[in-house]
């Protein structure tokens, strides 16, 4: 066969190079062949040679075997076994999430370690964290307009009745809502935080907005019990509008509305930023028939100087008014920084304990953050106010208990 494939019929040759083509064509067609009838893998052995080449691989295996048996090196120093692979290969992006995960939890477990020692250390009840915030809690009805509703932060696992300090926001008696918070962080510090909302200028006229504020105080001492509240610990702070009405809160002593007769929150400390005090001597902007003041108190400052007194907190100072903390930037263009001056004057001239703080170069926002100088005054007011005094009833209820 090999001898047919490779004869090629000389008249079948026209040239010498067609019949060079053709033998070389025929001569590796012939190698081809070989090749494929000698090295084919899937072609079917003999018996016989299946058995010899299973016997020889595994005397190959046993070779092996015996060699790193006698192998005189330590183990460590011996090859080792490949593992087999597991097909997956792996990213330096999925290293890197991996490695993130990985962290993530350990923190995770670092963080429930530190809250159990924390637990279980019956030491100082600041920052243990916050805990439930409770919102849209309403406080008196018909409510039409969605404002006589509150929101309170608890703090999380703090022992024993703990102080609230309710904020009243601002600024113009008729902008911003009870959202607008920037004193939640004082949960971490051990305090219970209320936001409370009330009827602004445009929809009622001044007291109402006084005899709300009231009024959801008044609820929250109703339910100071269910949320752990100290009803004898209580501090109010605001800022501008809000501020004006946290001082009225703490220092008027008769009801805001005649009709409610709503009586005077039981109030252990005040603080008030940016808040006007005297309404009859804010300055001849506010004089105007549209300022906001004005429109608090339903007319022109000047022609309703009896409203615009009863609305103004320094005309209610009286010696047995709560401490107060009042704090004003200097550079206020929208309320007199002699609002707060003639204020803080009032209270001492009485007797009554007072702060003011001056910020140097502040306008009428200033910064009410943890860190920032107005929020490490106000912490350090409520520390001295209302954990001074739980100290001091705590220490009058064991004198009286002694024989």
């Amino acid at each position: 066969m090999l001898v047919g494939l490779m004869h090629v019929p000389a008249s079948q040759t026209k040239s010498p190079c067609r019949r060079r083509g053709s033998v070389a064509a025929a001569r590796c067609l012939v190698l081809v062949t070989a090749a494929l009838l000698i090295g084919i893998p899937w072609l079917p052995l003999p018996v016989a040679a299946r058995e010899a080449r299973g016997e020889m691989q595994a005397a190959i295996r046993d070779a092996r075997s015996c060699s790193w048996l006698e192998d005189p090196r330590a183990p460590s120093e011996t090859p080792a076994e490949i593992e087999p692979a597991t097909g997956r290969r792996w990213s330096w992006r999925s290293q890197r999430r991996a490695s993130r995960r990985r962290m993530a939890a350990e923190r995770a477990l670092a963080v429930e370690a530190d809250e159990e020692a924390s637990a279980s250390d019956p030491g100082d009840d600041t920052r243990r964290g916050a805990g439930l915030t409770l919102r849209d809690q309403p406080y008196r009805e018909p409510d039409p307009g969605g404002r006589r509703r509150f929101d309170i932060t608890l703090p999380g696992r703090c022992p024993g009745p703990v102080p609230l300090v309710v904020w009243i926001h601002g600024d113009t008696w008729r902008d911003g809502t009870k959202a607008d918070c920037p004193i939640t962080w004082l949960a971490l510090e051990g305090y219970a935080v209320a936001s409370i909302g009330y009827r602004t200028s445009d929809l009622a006229r001044f007291p109402a907005q006084l005899d709300d504020c009231r009024a959801a105080i008044a609820e929250i001492v109703r339910r100071s019990g269910e949320w752990g509240l100290d009803p004898t610990r209580i501090a109010v702070v605001g800022h501008g509008g809000g501020g004006h009405l946290a001082a009225l809160v703490g220092l008027a002593d008769d009801p805001a509305d005649d009709e409610a007769a709503v009586p005077r929150a039981p109030t252990a400390a005040v603080a008030l930023l940016s808040a006007p005090t005297d309404l009859p001597n804010l300055g001849p902007e506010h004089d105007r028939p549209r300022s906001p003041a004005s429109l608090l108190v339903g007319g022109p400052l000047p022609e309703v100087r009896e409203a615009a007194l009863r609305a103004s907190p320094v005309w209610h100072v009286s010696p047995d008014d709560p401490p107060c903390l009042v704090i004003h930037g200097t550079a206020d263009p929208a309320v007199p920084v002699d609002q707060a001056v003639r204020l803080d004057a009032a209270l001492s001239a009485v007797g009554v304990p007072s702060t003011l703080l001056l910020l140097d170069r502040v306008g009428h926002v200033a910064t009410i953050g943890r860190d920032s100088p107005a929020g490490r005054a106000i912490l350090e007011f409520l520390d001295a106010a209302l954990r001074s005094a739980a100290a001091d009833a705590t220490e009058a209820a064991d004198a009286s208990q002694a024989p």
